[in-house]
């Protein structure tokens, strides 16, 4: 699960962010990604996660949107077989280890 940064960072970094998912990523492996981290402000939001979805989608990565990061959780935890690793990446947001600390007690 990756969380972007923000609005202004995907904007900019998409198609790097793609190409190194693309590159990465086994034919098994899979990307959820929620809405970026919003700060506030008047950001651009003419990309978000949808854009980045699809742009990997295209690639051949398997990737879904989600509107927000606590709705990845349901399918992470149907998903994940024995023997999976599941990421937990992000920037910006102090939650995110809690996040991912309530995903570990869930799967145990």
């Amino acid at each position: 699960m990756f969380q972007p940064h923000g609005f202004g960072p995907l904007r900019l970094m998409k198609d790097e962010l793609v190409a190194t998912f693309k590159t990465q990523l086994g034919p098994h492996d899979r990307v959820y990604l929620p809405e970026p981290y919003y700060a506030g402000g008047t950001v651009d939001r003419s990309v978000g996660s949808l854009q980045v979805v699809a742009a990997l989608k295209a690639a051949g990565v398997q990737a879904d949107v989600y509107p927000t990061r606590a709705d990845t959780a349901p399918a992470l935890l149907a998903e994940a077989q024995p023997g999976d690793r599941i990421v937990i990446m992000g920037a910006r947001d102090d939650t995110l280890s809690d996040f991912a600390h309530e995903l570990l007690k869930q799967l145990a």
